[in-house]
């Protein structure tokens, strides 16, 4: 009996994108494997084979260990921490051994070529790589003292974007409009994060990692980024060896705050956007999946790249023109005949509207008009509807409802009461 084509997820965060896209990959016949945090949407699946808790600590070793014992196909690493781990389990794997030769081969493989690894975790040092290759970018430098932020305000005009290094998910990222509020920024961003902010962040979001990098007391590399005025935009690409697969291209119609994930999205074809993911494939030697965010010029309607995602994007599980990003990937590295690829049932079929509500993250938009646009919801798998339309396990404890309750800025909006979330998924209904 053949084995399965085998797939190991690994998430550190809460993230829904991944459940999607497992969900899609469950249909399409792949044996699933999945690290991830407690409370995670992904043990609501069925037909996942093992689960496993990420590691808060020492997460190297234990990845080490999982992917030995699991000796999977394919590794899809679902946001950067995940990312930044599986490099550091390439650089400690002993190639003398067999065991370090499959460690490096599947994360290779996975990944893509690991000389690029340095580059791919460090934003300045990517945006110039891409710049260098003729791909429209802000103008961007590494801060570090307030002086260098003086000379930076003088020669570059306002709103200024300030970014910590390595963040993700659009925190760490800060839009400010003033001289004096640009240095509280850099302040804030490049210190260490304060140990009671850190103890807010451990007990109402569940986040061990902030807390853990507070208590390390190190400083942040801060970059500064010109300020393009316009509407985001993203492209996610499917690829292996440097050749793109298939790729996803969307412009953002409305987000979460003022540097947030997108809840509404129009899908397009951007010739731009489409280079720059090929330019980028090529150059950086990538496999998997990646994504590529951008601000659509409101002057020019240029696209600006502002950085890369080195890994699974949220829009990878939408049916687009009889396809999926997320599934195009797994017939390749299965090595499928065309004839026999298909798009599963769950997946969110598009069809003639270009316009979509992403679900979960439309739930907490406020005042959007989803009239228009395709639900973004898995009708065909009402475990996980259900399940999405909780909050995020990080935010349903005691002290995050009591947060809610008193703080009129809670990132990303606040959660919706269970009724009203129903109340909103029974909008998005009647609009599909």
């Amino acid at each position: 009996m053949n084995r399965r084509f085998s797939v190991l997820v690994i998430s550190s965060v809460w993230w829904a994108g991944v459940t999607r896209l497992v969900d899609e990959f469950i249909e399409n016949g792949a044996e699933i494997h999945a690290v991830c945090p407690i409370g995670h949407s992904l043990r609501c699946l069925k037909g996942v084979a093992s689960f496993r808790t990420y590691p808060c600590f020492h997460a190297a070793s234990a990845l080490s260990a999982y992917i030995l014992e699991i000796r999977p196909d394919l590794i899809v690493p679902a946001d950067d921490r995940t990312v930044r781990a599986l490099h550091d389990v390439f650089r400690h794997a002993d190639t003398e051994t067999e065991t370090g030769r499959f460690l490096r081969h599947v994360i290779e493989k996975s990944l893509g070529k690991s000389e690029y690894f340095p580059d791919i975790e460090m934003r300045l040092s990517l945006i110039d790589i891409l710049r260098a290759e003729g791909i429209a970018t802000p103008a961007a430098a590494e801060i570090h003292c307030v002086e260098d932020l003086r000379k930076w305000c003088a020669r570059v005009p306002g709103p200024w974007v300030l970014k910590r290094d390595r963040s993700s998910g659009g925190s760490g990222v800060t839009i400010t409009d003033t001289w004096e509020e640009t240095e509280n920024c850099f302040r804030r961003l490049s210190r260490p994060v304060r140990m009671a902010s850190a103890l807010r962040v451990l007990l109402a979001d569940r986040d061990i990692y902030t807390f853990m990098d507070a208590a390390v007391r190190k400083n942040s590399a801060v970059i500064a980024q010109e300020y393009i005025e316009g509407m985001p935009a993203n492209i996610m690409a499917a690829c292996s060896e440097g050749k793109i697969l298939d790729t996803l291209g969307v412009d953002v119609v409305s987000y979460q705050g003022r540097t947030g994930a997108a809840t509404v999205i129009a899908v397009t074809q951007s010739a731009e956007m489409e280079h720059a993911a090929r330019v980028a494939c090529a150059r950086l030697k990538l496999s998997g999946f990646f994504g590529l965010d951008f601000v659509r010029s409101a002057k020019s309607g240029r696209y600006h790249l502002i950085e890369m995602n080195p890994r699974l994007t949220q829009i990878g599980h939408l049916n687009c023109d009889g396809r999926t990003v997320g599934s195009q990937l797994l017939f390749h590295m299965r090595g499928d005949r065309t004839e026999a690829r298909s798009v599963p049932r769950n997946a969110v079929t598009i069809d003639g509207r270009r316009t979509v509500a992403l679900f979960p993250q439309i739930l907490r938009a406020g005042d959007v008009d989803i009239a228009s646009a395709c639900p973004d919801v898995p009708w065909q798998n009402p475990n996980l509807v259900r399940e999405l339309l909780l909050p995020p396990w990080s935010r349903r404890g005691y002290i995050a409802r009591l947060e809610e309750k008193i703080r009129h800025d809670v990132p990303y909006g606040k959660t919706l009461k269970r009724q009203d979330a129903v109340k909103r998924l029974r909008a998005l209904a009647s609009a599909g």
